[in-house]
């Protein structure tokens, strides 16, 4: 008796590529960077190389103008840490009030400026917890400044109001971060940190014109002669940072 052939089932389109999904899925899963970076023993030594970003207040005094004054304002920095050495480029923005009447404002400051840190100590996870860092660091930088002052108005008591005015400082500062890893990296970030850093900026005294305002009426008057050579600032900045 003859056997009835039937013809044998070719796999379709559809299967065919269920299948490589499947496998490229499980590859990538193999091989993606959640696995490579996943840390094994929270407890092992730090590696801090990678992009970094920073976002956080300011807070300062500022000597050297017509009126001593507080700053209050923002800062963010972008860069790159290379274990305990970081250079990162900083953008901030504060503005000016007067220290014996905390609801004048005087004027705001725009400064850019590029910061090299060092941190000279390290406290390990044996110490700060698992996956947890604390850092102690130096920093030197440079930066260009610019302010612009506001006229007042006419319920303002008698002031001195000066010309806008732009300067170039250095500055030098110390601090700590308290760094924390992910012990399974998601891409961005892989480090947390709260950083808490003070900062000393000097500049070249440069006498700049100045008026005596009452109310809106203002009386532009002489420079006077000093003897002085710096002007100084005193801030402090607490951040998130971020290392990606």
């Amino acid at each position: 008796m003859a056997k009835s052939l039937r013809p044998t089932k070719t796999p379709t389109i559809r299967s065919v590529v269920a299948v490589a999904l499947v496998c490229a899925s499980f590859t990538g899963a193999q091989a993606g960077p959640a696995t490579i970076d996943y840390i094994e023993n929270p407890y092992q030594p730090h590696s801090t190389n990678g992009g970094m970003a920073r976002v956080g207040s300011v807070v300062g005094q500022v000597y050297g103008e017509h009126q001593d004054m507080m700053a209050l304002g923002v800062a963010t920095a972008l860069g790159y840490r290379l274990q305990r050495l970081s250079l990162e480029a900083e953008y901030s923005y504060v503005r000016y009030q007067d220290k014996s009447n905390d609801t004048l404002p005087l004027g705001h400051g725009n400064r850019v400026g590029v910061n090299v840190r060092y941190e000279v100590l390290r406290i390990g996870s044996r110490m700060m917890g698992p996956n947890s860092m604390l850092g102690l660091f130096v920093e030197l930088g440079v930066g260009r400044g610019w302010n612009s002052w506001l006229a007042p108005v006419a319920d303002n008591r008698t002031r001195m109001v000066q010309a806008n005015t732009s300067r170039t400082d250095q500055t030098v500062g110390f601090g700590m971060m308290l760094d924390h890893r992910l012990q399974e990296p998601i891409g961005f970030p892989r480090r947390i940190a709260w950083f808490l850093g003070w900062r000393a900026a000097f500049s070249s005294h440069a006498p700049e014109p100045v008026a005596v305002c009452r109310g809106t009426s203002c009386k532009p008057v002489p420079t006077q002669p000093t003897a002085k050579l710096v002007d100084s600032a005193l801030s402090l900045q607490s951040s998130l940072a971020f290392t990606f």
